[in-house]
């Protein structure tokens, strides 16, 4: 009588939770970025703490640096793998359309993660759930308006403005891009596009290049950690003081977190990495134990880091969580 009443329990309670009544869920996650950029790093933290939580699988997919052009490659062997869901970047829905289309079509649900279809709503929309990440757009808006207040502070005018961009291709980048100059356009300033790359050294030099033959140029937003670290460079390198350049950044580092607090950066624009690897996981979670999804993109940014809260969010970020 014991056995058969454990038994009916079990029963009953893997009905509740079908985690239970069947293998391990397995997702994937195939991105355009990995370990090697410190960003990734906190996304990936998300990733496998909710793997924990929801007891399942997760494997990340990609190379560790950024790289479109294997993207397919890595979903192909999430398809190969019969993964129960798919967390995917989108910064070129061209390149991971076929591939996209293939798990779509083989029942995989996929969210987008960190980096939006430029095409969602319209009719090239790749088969996805919805996103999960911040709107770069908006958050290029924020930091175009946090110069603009921190030059009013100070009684100065910015009388040029350049965005270098580390990633070419790279969708979300270019939103960020097209946010911050979208700003500045509407009141006559020009803001000069820059290629760099996400090496340190050799985008300091770019830097210093440009602002050589460009000298009225007092502000600059770079789209990243390692971008951020090229500035912080060439400004040590120049000698040049807190504020003379006034700067903003996007995404967070213990470097960028230190020259908010010395006045040499104004703000930096957070996407909140962990909560789209936390949530996509999750999502994908619900979807497969109980059918539940999305009606609409869930935003995890634009979020303001400035010498207002910047001690509390480096603590959280110490902590793997920022």
């Amino acid at each position: 009588m014991i056995i058969r009443y454990v038994l009916v329990l079990f029963f009953v309670f893997s009905c509740l939770h079908p985690s239970i009544a069947q293998e391990r869920y397995k997702f994937a996650f195939v991105t355009h970025g990995g370990p090697g950029n410190p960003f990734w790093n906190v996304v990936i933290k998300g990733m496998e703490d909710a793997a924990k939580r929801y007891d399942v699988d997760v494997q990340w997919l990609s190379n560790p640096t950024f790289s479109i052009a294997d993207m397919p490659n890595f979903l192909d062997d999430a398809i190969a793998n019969k993964v129960n869901g798919i967390g995917i970047t989108c910064p070129d829905p061209e390149a991971i359309r076929e591939s996209v289309e293939r798990a779509h079509a083989a029942g995989i649900p996929i969210i987008v993660l960190n980096t939006a279809d430029p095409n969602a709503g319209g009719d090239h929309a790749l088969p996805t759930q919805f996103y999960v990440g911040a709107s770069e757009y908006l958050g290029g808006q924020s930091n175009a308006k946090a110069i603009l207040a921190e030059a009013e502070k100070r009684g100065v005018s910015v009388q040029r403005a350049v965005c270098p961009i580390q990633e070419l291709g790279h969708s979300g980048l270019e939103a960020r891009f097209a946010g911050f100059s979208s700003i500045f356009e509407e009141r006559g300033v020009v803001v000069d596009g820059l290629t760099i790359s996400n090496d340190v050294e050799q985008s300091a030099g770019l830097l210093r290049d440009y602002f050589l033959g460009h000298p009225q140029t007092n502000a600059i937003a770079t789209l990243g950690p390692l971008p951020a670290d090229a500035f912080y460079l060439f400004v040590e390198e120049e000698g040049k003081e807190a504020g003379e350049i006034l700067h903003v950044t996007h995404d967070t580092s213990t470097s960028i977190f230190d020259h908010i607090q010395r006045g040499y950066t104004v703000q930096a624009v957070d996407q909140q990495p962990y909560l789209q690897g936390y949530l996509t996981v999750s999502f994908l979670y619900l979807n497969n134990a109980y059918g539940l999804t999305l009606a609409q993109d869930v935003l995890t940014g634009p979020f303001a880091i400035n010498a207002t809260n910047v001690d509390r969010i480096a603590r959280l970020v110490a902590a793997g969580y920022r």
